[in-house]
């Protein structure tokens, strides 16, 4: 009787198969928790940004202002207004942050209002101030001296519908993050 020592073609064909079935049923659920993390890493980094504001506001004894661009990727973090005594020091800039999410993933509508203008006084000092200028912002989320803000909710998308809204507490001025939430129903 004769051993055999190798496989046929439709054995190696058979295995085959069977692994690109299984690779594609482990792909689906691997590519969307790939997605929810990149959604939820902006997301957090829109958060901390927020947070900070607040800091700031409290820290400077002035008031801060989040803006971001709707149904775009950029945000900006300024002084309310140009302040003459630290502008005269040098420290006007220090605080300013200017920020964009990946490419894939936009901010939403916002609860906030209409679209405002940033000044280029209050770009000054940030590299991508050129840039900034020519964006249509939405109205400004305030952090107050005091500790408050102006309450407001934003909601950050990607491509594939995986969302997150972020709310803005005006009384604490907390911020907090809910996933999965849409804006779009409410507005």
């Amino acid at each position: 009787m004769a051993s055999r020592s190798a496989y046929t073609l439709i054995e190696v064909m058979l295995v085959m198969l069977v692994m690109v079935i299984l690779t594609s049923l482990a792909a689906s659920p691997l590519m969307q928790s790939w997605r929810d993390q990149r959604t939820g890493s902006a997301t957090e980094d829109v958060r901390a940004i927020l947070a900070g504001t607040r800091i700031l506001a409290l820290d400077r004894d002035e008031t801060w202002q989040f803006v971001f661009e709707p149904g775009g990727t950029h945000y900006l973090r300024v002084p309310l207004t140009v302040s003459v005594e630290n502008a005269s020091d040098g420290s006007a800039n220090r605080g300013k942050y200017s920020g964009t999410l990946p490419s894939d993933i936009k901010f939403g509508q916002s609860s906030a209002g209409a679209a405002s203008t940033v000044s280029s006084e209050l770009l000054t000092g940030l590299t991508d101030a050129g840039e900034l200028s020519g964006v249509s912002w939405s109205a400004p989320v305030l952090f107050y001296s005091d500790g408050t803000s102006s309450e407001a909710k934003m909601e950050i998308v990607d491509g594939y519908g995986n969302s997150r809204e972020i709310s803005v507490r005006d009384l604490t001025g907390g911020v907090t993050v809910k996933e999965g939430a849409s804006l779009q129903a409410a507005l």
